[in-house]
């Protein structure tokens, strides 16, 4: 897929998601996004996409934003939304990474594995897989039975479900693609190889692949770079006081 068509895909999803048209998407400023699940949490996710930024945040830091930045008017980057805002921490980054290729190779993997497409209606090996995870890594991968990702791929060992991968829609044309390993088959290339079984489906339903993952995951971005993911953009997850 070329870039330019790339870039509109992302244009057209990331417009729509700031409530913004496309005439106005990108005039020059700062767009904000409020997100009623964050009021009062002084909490706030700043987007660097294009050279623009986009935050989402609660209305309290909205407002308070709005006003330093004349209406949207002025670009706030990082450096000075800690000079405005009191008590300002990076807490972490999360960098996304787009697949720009129509093919991927499935990934090769160990004997006695083996990666079978699943029926997002059969909860039974999904609940059974889920069951052997910890909750930090179900809440990290967003794996949730009543609201499935559209294609799912598990992992077998045997006949035993040890790892996951699917992908989300974002709006109509972009998938994000997440995975989850059970932690005693890490290390085994099972993730690299569920990773391009997810973009592979992807790819078969015309949906542009997507990454994301937290910086401090340098094994989870080396899979994504190492079939062929390119960084795109970053969201930063900060905190402040008011």
């Amino acid at each position: 897929m070329k870039k330019d068509t790339i870039k509109e895909i992302i244009l057209e999803d990331r417009g729509k998601f700031y409530g913004c048209s496309r005439e106005t998407f990108f005039k020059e400023g700062t767009t904000f996004k409020h997100r009623e699940t964050m009021d009062g949490k002084n909490i706030l996710y700043v987007t660097k996409l294009f050279n623009r930024h986009f935050i989402t945040t609660g209305k309290e830091v909205i407002s308070k934003l709005t006003e330093i930045s004349d209406q949207g008017g002025k670009v706030l980057t990082l450096t000075e939304l800690e000079e405005i805002l009191p008590a300002f921490e990076i807490e972490e980054n999360y960098p996304h990474f787009l697949y720009h290729k129509d093919a991927i190779a499935p990934g090769p993997l160990p004997d006695g594995y083996e990666i079978r497409k699943a029926d997002p209606s059969v909860h039974k090996p999904l609940q059974e897989f889920l069951d052997s995870c910890n909750e930090e890594d179900i809440e990290d991968a967003l794996i949730d039975l009543d609201d499935p990702d559209e294609e799912i791929r598990l992992v077998f060992s045997g006949e035993k479900p040890i790892g996951y991968a699917g992908y989300r829609r974002w709006g109509k044309e972009m998938g994000d693609v997440g995975i989850l390993i059970h932690h005693e088959h890490r290390k085994k290339g099972l993730g690299r190889a569920a990773v391009a079984a997810a973009t592979e489906a992807c790819i078969k339903n015309k949906v542009l692949p997507f990454y994301r993952t937290c910086s401090e995951n340098i094994g989870s971005e080396t899979i994504a770079r190492s079939l062929g993911y390119e960084f795109e953009w970053v969201t930063t997850e900060c905190k402040c006081s008011l």
